[in-house]
This record gives structure tokens, C-alpha cells and sequence, in this order.
């Protein structure tokens, strides 16, 4: 007689146990198994990816509108969209109701006689969805282009200033001595000149004692109120005439970008709607009188000029009568460039500024000298040897968009005591700007 083996013995024994309710669910689960095998042959019932598979997957795929039905979001081909929303309109108008006055844009719910509000057709809830989109990204404030431009033609100097300067902002919370002494060494190092960072700092320590400040916090704010009643101290508008023409002499050394400012110059009394006029003073410079020439035409000023080696006098001289004849506004000298060490150059200036003084009384009304922003401190040298020869009245500073020394312009206060007027921000003629101190400080600091 064959014995039963142990395994069989065991099923055996498990089978007697099981209950006939037991069994039926066992052979469930094996449908169940055997039914998932078979749909996985056919190609169903595939495992769901991952989110970013699925919208890998999405953005594959034509473009698609989301349709909101009470707390169910579908998405639809655009093609069938608008089948879609007619069927949704009939089912669920009181929900596009509330959804038309609450997001979509006024454009898409007007109002009828009654003053309630009606949905527009399906057409024009598809086409103007996206324009709702770009006009919530133009809310932001817009700034000027004058802003935009001074801000761009700052950055060098900003990151140079303000980087360290918010460094020191914040690390350091109260103020002490040692806190002073780091600031007194960024300012200095941002060129804004011994005397105007003695001052400042000085100032600084005395609201520091007096508990005025207590945080270095408090330091940004007093800085910039204090740079900015310094630099409005300044007159930084232009000194015209009484009765035209207005004369403005322009001065400088060679290299700082003279002729590219007296085009500057000329190029924006033209907008203001004057009527302009060159005089080719530089008669040393066949090279300056030629691109003077260029730049009248194309900026649409007139120009008066003289052969190579002329007198820069007569040149300014002829200038003038043209000007009076011709109902001239304002007329711009130019001069020869010339090093502020060199004492005869410098006289030749005085002898230009008495002949146009005889033929006008009170000209030049304006004496403006060109300085490059990338010498920094030494171009505050330059402008006091200048202001001994011809009593120079305002600054324009050239190269301010190439340098990172701009932060001198801050102690020109208390340095020279002349106003800075204009500056140039690029190589165009458009690329200047009217000096506004407050637009200059906060343009530093932001």
C-alpha cells in the first residue's frame, strides 16, 4: 500500500480546515490574478506614471482647454472646446454665472439694460482667456527711460558701492566704533573723496552719540538724506540768456569725449525746439572739426568753422555775429583740448572767453567742462586748474556707463563746489541725461 507523503498529508489536513466561504474567496483572487495577467498581455491596466511623466506626456500632445464642472476639472482638445462649453452652458449655468463675475475679465460679462450681467458666447470666452493672462503680467509699476537708463549706466559703480555697503548692513546691527571705521573705508573706496567721507562720517557720529541712529539699519537712510542735500545744494539747470542767443563754452582735455558731448548738447536744445549753433573752436584738430561737422548735419545744427591752425577766437567771434543774424537760441563753443598743466593752453582759454564776452554782454552764460568718469578723483584735479583759467559752471560727465569711479561725483560738493549738469550714458546722441540728484543717489543705492 503506497504511503501518503508528508506535504499532501498537510494539504490535505488544510483543506478539511478551510470553510466553503474561505475557499470561494481564494478562487476570486485567482480570477482576479489570472484577469490582471491577461489584460497586461493585451496591453491594459498599465501601471499610472509618475506626475511628471504624465505631463512630460500632456505637453506632447495637441493643446488642450481646462473645463470646470462643479468640483471636477476635465481638459478637452481646443478643437471640441466649444461643443464642450455649449453642452456645460445648458447644465451649468448658474456656475459659469458666478464664474464669469468672479474671474473671467468685464470684456466677457456685460451687462444688459436691467444691469445684470450675461455671459458672452463661447467664442470669445476661449479667444479672450490667454489676452486676460498678458495684461495681469503688465500690472507691475513702469519706470521711466531716463530711470532705466541711469540705473544701467550706474551698475559698475553700484556694485562696487552698494555691494560692501549691504554687506555691512547685514552683519552688523549696532553701531560702534568699529562699525564707523568700516563705512569710513567703503565710502573712501567708492571715491567719493576724503573730505565729503570725513564729513559724512563725522555727521554719522554725532546722530550716533546724540541716539538719533542706533542700528546700522538707520545708516542707509542717513547716508542717501544726506548726499542728496548736499548734491541739491548746487544749481544744476542751465543759465539762459535773457534775450537769445544763449552762449555755453565747452572745455576739457584731450581723450574725455568733448565733441561727443557738444553733439549730446546741440541734439537735445534741437528737441527742446531751439534753434542751434556750432562753432568749431578746436582748429588744432583737423579730426575735431571734421567730426563736429558730421554730427551738426546729422543732429540737424548749424556750424560755423575755419581752416587748421585758425585763431580759436575768430572762430567763436564769426560764431556769434552768425548766430545774431540768423535768430540763433543757443550757441555751443568749442575748444581746443588741452592738458590743465599746460599754462599757455590754459591763458588761450581766457583770451577765448574776453572775445566773446566783448561782442555779448554777460556771454558766456555758461561754461561747462567735459570730464571722463573713469579718472575718478583726478578729474577733480583737472576741473580745479580748469576753473582758475575760465570759472568754469558745471560739469558734464562723459563715460558715467563705463566705470565704476561715479561714486565721485557725490563729494564734488565739497571738493570743487561745481555742479555736475549732465551726464552721458553711451556713444549716442540721445545717450544723456539732465544731472537730477535725487534720481542719482537712489539710482547709487538700489
Amino acid at each position: 500500500m503506497a504511503q501518503t507523503s508528508k506535504k499532501d498529508t498537510n494539504t490535505s489536513d488544510e483543506t478539511r480546515m478551510e470553510t466553503p466561504e474561505a475557499i470561494r474567496k481564494k478562487e476570486d483572487m485567482k480570477k482576479q490574478s489570472e484577469g490582471s495577467s491577461e489584460n497586461r498581455k493585451n496591453g491594459r491596466g498599465k501601471p499610472k506614471g509618475s506626475f511628471w511623466h504624465r505631463l512630460k506626456n500632456f505637453t506632447a500632445e495637441a493643446p488642450k482647454a481646462v473645463i470646470i464642472e462643479g468640483d471636477t476639472i476635465r481638459l478637452v482638445p481646443i478643437s471640441q472646446e466649444t461643443a464642450v462649453i455649449e453642452e456645460f452652458l445648458e447644465k451649468e449655468t448658474s456656475i459659469l454665472s458666478e464664474i464669469s463675475v468672479s474671474v473671467l475679465p468685464e470684456t466677457i460679462a456685460g451687462k444688459d439694460e436691467a444691469g445684470s450681467q450675461t455671459l458672452a458666447p463661447p467664442e470669445e470666452i476661449v479667444s479672450v482667456l490667454p489676452e486676460t493672462a498678458v495684461v495681469e503680467e503688465h500690472i507691475e509699476e513702469e519706470t521711466s527711460v531716463s530711470s532705466e537708463k541711469l540705473k544701467k549706466g550706474l551698475e559698475k559703480t553700484r556694485s562696487r558701492f552698494w555691494a560692501r555697503l549691504k554687506n555691512l548692513f547685514s552683519f552688523r546691527r549696532k553701531i560702534d566704533e568699529s562699525v564707523l571705521e568700516e563705512l569710513e573705508d567703503i565710502l573712501i573706496g567708492a571715491d567719493i573723496g576724503v573730505k565729503s567721507v570725513q564729513k559724512l562720517v563725522h555727521e554719522l557720529h554725532e546722530a550716533w552719540k546724540s541716539k538719533t541712529i542706533i542700528e546700522t539699519s538707520q545708516i542707509y537712510d542717513f547716508i542717501k538724506d544726506r548726499l542728496k542735500e548736499s548734491l541739491r545744494s548746487l544749481q544744476v539747470d542751465i543759465n539762459y540768456a535773457p534775450t537769445p542767443p544763449t552762449v555755453i563754452m565747452v572745455v576739457g582735455v584731450n581723450g574725455v569725449g568733448k565733441t561727443t558731448a557738444i553733439a549730446k548738447l546741440a541734439n537735445t536744445f534741437i528737441k527742446d525746439g531751439k534753434k542751434v549753433m556750432v562753432a568749431a573752436g578746436d582748429t588744432f584738430r583737423a579730426a575735431a572739426v571734421d567730426q563736429l561737422d558730421i554730427w551738426s548735419k546729422r543732429i540737424g545744427a548749424e556750424i560755423v568753422k575755419h581752416q587748421t591752425g585758425s585763431d580759436p577766437a575768430a572762430v567763436a567771434y564769426d560764431a556769434l555775429e552768425a548766430s545774431i543774424a540768423r535768430g540763433i537760441d543757443v550757441v555751443i563753443v568749442d575748444t581746443a583740448g588741452r592738458l590743465h598743466t599746460h599754462e599757455n593752453l590754459m591763458n588761450e582759454l581766457g583770451k577765448m572767453k574776453r572775445v566773446i564776452s566783448k561782442r555779448i554782454s554777460g556771454a558766456p552764460h555758461e561754461v561747462l567742462m567735459v570730464l571722463d568718469a573713469t579718472t575718478g578723483q583726478n578729474a577733480i584735479s583737472q576741473a580745479k586748474m580748469f576753473k582758475q583759467a575760465v570759472d568754469i559752471s558745471g560739469i558734464f560727465l562723459a563715460k558715467l556707463d563705463g566705470t565704476a569711479k561715479g561714486g565721485f561725483v557725490l563729494g564734488m560738493r565739497n571738493e570743487i563746489n561745481i555742479p555736475v549738469k549732465y551726464i552721458g550714458l553711451g556713444e549716442k546722441a540721445d545717450d544723456i541725461e539732465k544731472f537730477d540728484p535725487d534720481a542719482f543717489v537712489n539710482a547709487l543705492f538700489e
